[in-house]
């Protein structure tokens, strides 16, 4: 069984031969390759041929990769949390991009918002028209051209190339810790932005997604779990849009990857209100167990090797992890090993390895 074959049968939550495998790396690759951080951010060909590189180095063995550079996010003309058109990244040669949260205006932002759209924040400055220009011509047709060679000939599952977020989110960045505080003063406003603009997201993002030819839409939520906020808020603010923007995407035929940081174990019943066997939920913290248990007959669950331990720790710890993961998970199929949320760039090698090696060991059906 191929890679792909391997995946789709985890997505249906049918069993394949052995559990899938692929740590979140996006950074990592660079590392592999030995190539500066600022050429394979900004340069198609260095990223794609770096990750060709690591893919080749973990033996070929990984089920899913993250591969879609990420100067086609950092330059993005959409509003999302990785565009430095809306938000303050700061790009180097040799460390990774690092984003800087600040508040952008004041309460009269929504108002400019629900008159304008996401565009009255959005600034050139930091990167400038032409790379931007570039990142929507050359480097996109580069970018298509890739992915065409991928999808032919590599023996992996390319997840991640393609992101959106609700309304609200994108104002709980730009509000930075004073989103917070609108959450409470100001909800009212914040409903009326995700009325006025969710819809207008999705259609974008599935004109984009078809334009690029992906098969998957990531769909982050990083403020919304119950480890920032309670999951009263979330009921009120988020999930409505949320639900409503996965399962557009799900009735265009695409796979939507819920990328869920923080802890969401008690907000994972309302998950079960989508469309079974169309998603995959990414999850660092939350108990993977009791994920299993609310939605493994609804959606297939990826993740959560601890990033600290496939850092710092050993290949014991490593394995104890892994372990402990298929056996909590990977009962009847649905699962796929990975890492909680990426996998830092100074990832040991040899522990990524023990995850592979996990898979096979530990996660045949």
């Amino acid at each position: 069984m191929n890679s792909i074959e391997r995946v789709q049968k985890a997505i249906n939550l049918e069993e394949p031969d052995r559990v899938p495998v692929g740590p979140f790396m996006i950074w990592h690759q660079a590392r592999i390759a030995g190539v500066p951080i600022g050429k394979f951010c900004w340069d198609v060909d260095t990223c794609f041929r770096s990750n060709y590189r690591a893919f080749q180095f973990y033996d070929e063995a990984l089920d899913v990769m993250n591969i879609a550079p990420m100067l086609l996010a950092h330059a993005n003309i959409n509003p999302v949390l990785y565009s430095a058109l809306y938000f303050d990244w700061r790009f180097f040669d040799d460390e990774i991009p690092q984003f800087y949260e600040r508040e952008l205006g004041d309460e009269s932002l929504y108002d400019t918002v629900l008159k304008r759209g996401f565009s009255a924040i959005r600034t050139f400055e930091r990167i400038g028209v032409r790379r931007v220009a570039k990142a929507l011509t050359i480097d996109l047709i580069k970018y298509m051209r890739w992915m065409k060679r991928v999808r032919e000939t590599w023996d992996v599952v390319p997840f991640g190339d393609m992101v959106c977020y609700t309304p609200a989110e994108i104002m709980l960045f730009a509000r930075g810790h004073q989103g917070f505080i609108d959450l409470k003063k100001r909800p009212d406003k914040i409903i009326e932005i995700n009325e006025r603009w969710n819809r207008p997201f999705i259609k974008r993002a599935i004109q984009l997604a078809k334009l690029i030819k992906s098969q998957y839409i990531f769909m982050p939520s990083l403020k919304f779990s119950a480890s920032f906020m309670n999951p009263k808020i979330f009921e009120k603010i988020q999930w409505p849009w949320y639900k409503e923007m996965a399962e557009a995407f799900t009735e265009a035929g695409f796979i939507v990857l819920l990328h869920l940081d923080g802890n969401w174990g008690p907000l994972l019943e309302h998950f079960t209100e989508l469309t079974p066997r169309r998603y995959v939920m990414e999850l660092d913290v939350t108990d993977m167990r009791r994920a299993k248990e609310v939605l493994g007959n609804r959606m297939c669950l990826k993740g959560a090797v601890d990033p600290l331990t496939l850092a710092i720790g050993s290949q014991d710890d490593v394995e104890r992890e892994c372990k402990r993961l298929i056996d909590d998970c990977a009962g009847g199929g649905g699962f796929i090993l990975s890492s909680g949320c990426e996998a830092p760039p100074n990832s040991q090698p040899e522990n990524i390895r023990m995850m592979i090696r996990c898979a096979h060991r530990y996660g045949e059906y």
